[in-house]
């Protein structure tokens, strides 16, 4: 049992740094935190890619939150400290040497007597593998909380899982925070959402476009999509709902893109056979394969709006990355001193890092 008086610790992994130090100076904001540091743990990796990580400060009995997001080699090398770690060694980083560095970190912790142990993992490792869709496979997102838990965390502090019976696989304490509330606040200080009509491009993301269209108040359209044929893509047969949003700007969310193939072909699809360009596209979790993006803007898309639970390249200045760090900080904060986490969505507008209000 963490003491109020017990001291807070920020730690990072190598992919995560960005993100932690945002979360860091947020907390700085906090009475009791001003001179709160980012510590770094050193990770050597040995000629036979075996990880050693060292803590450098001492964390007996202290409150300690681990930063690590489920980072692949795409995205660790725009997260890491370049001060720290090498172009090479951020080359080297894949996903499944940051769920090692991840896990290895917390027997450190562990071993070293930290008093508590919270991974803050925006976004959850194998969090797509939730469940026995064939036969003889594993529901891996369970296997990343047993691993979690089996290192030696005490909590879990993430961002949108994809399906909320993940949470149901832990055994420790899991909080999910909601990063579209941000999002809806950063469309409502950047765009005219009097003109702005949302679209679910299929029966699972009308969950999604429902919450947004409710929280800007404006009409939700549906998309009627049927696959004919095993071997076929999915058509959009119709578009339910298609005259409150005609001559709006059409606005897609969803949780993660990856590949995009559905999202591409389904923007496509509606400029061309319903008259209908999509405007903007936008997701809290930018999993973006390479040229991903590119390829969405392509279409006619204008902005792309997503948040940093992965690091990426400022590339392009049509996406627009929405910070979930001053969110993670009052999580973080909270749970610190036993306060509630679900309170803090009462002032969504709160959370907005200083400058998403011009876009």
């Amino acid at each position: 049992m963490v003491d109020l008086h017990d001291p807070l610790m920020l730690f990072t992994g190598r992919a995560s740094y960005y993100l932690a130090r945002k979360i860091c100076n947020s907390l700085q904001r906090y009475n009791g935190l001003e001179e709160l540091e980012l510590c770094e743990p050193r990770v050597i990796r040995f000629a036979n890619e075996n990880l050693k990580v060292k803590i450098g400060e001492s964390v007996r009995g202290a409150d300690v939150f681990l930063v690590q997001t489920a980072a692949n080699a795409r995205h660790a090398p725009y997260g890491v400290n370049p001060e720290r770690v090498s172009p090479q060694e951020a080359a080297s980083l894949s996903l499944s040497e940051n769920l090692m560095e991840m896990l290895i970190t917390i027997d450190a912790l562990r071993g070293a007597s930290a008093g508590r142990i919270t991974v803050v993992a925006p976004y959850f490792p194998y969090v797509r593998s939730d469940k026995k869709d064939e036969p003889r496979v594993s529901i891996t997102a369970r296997l990343m909380g047993q691993l979690l838990e089996q290192a030696g965390a005490d909590r879990i502090l993430t961002v949108n899982l994809h399906a909320l019976q993940i949470m149901g696989f832990m055994t420790v304490p899991c909080d999910q925070l909601d990063a579209n509330p941000l999002i809806a606040e950063y469309f409502r200080r950047n765009y005219d959402v009097s003109k702005i009509g949302v679209l679910a491009t299929d029966a699972g993301g009308v969950k999604i476009g429902t919450g947004y269209a409710e929280r800007l108040n404006v009409p939700l359209a549906v998309c009627d999509k049927r696959r004919w044929a095993d071997n076929e893509d999915p058509e959009i047969r119709a578009v339910i709902g298609i005259e409150e949003i005609r001559g709006r700007e059409v606005a897609v969310f969803d949780d993660e893109i990856l590949t995009g193939g559905t999202m591409i072909r389904a923007v496509s699809a509606l400029k061309d056979k319903f008259g209908l360009p999509v405007w903007y596209v936008s997701c809290v979790h930018p999993v973006f394969a390479e040229n991903v993006a590119e390829e969405i803007l392509d279409t006619g898309v204008k902005r792309i709006v997503t948040t940093d639970t992965l690091p990426l390249p400022d590339a392009d200045e049509r996406v627009h990355v929405v910070s979930v760090a001053h969110l993670l900080a009052a999580a973080v904060y909270n749970i610190h001193t036993n306060m509630s986490v679900t309170q803090i969505f009462e002032e969504p507008e709160a959370l907005l890092e200083p400058g998403t209000e011009k876009a």
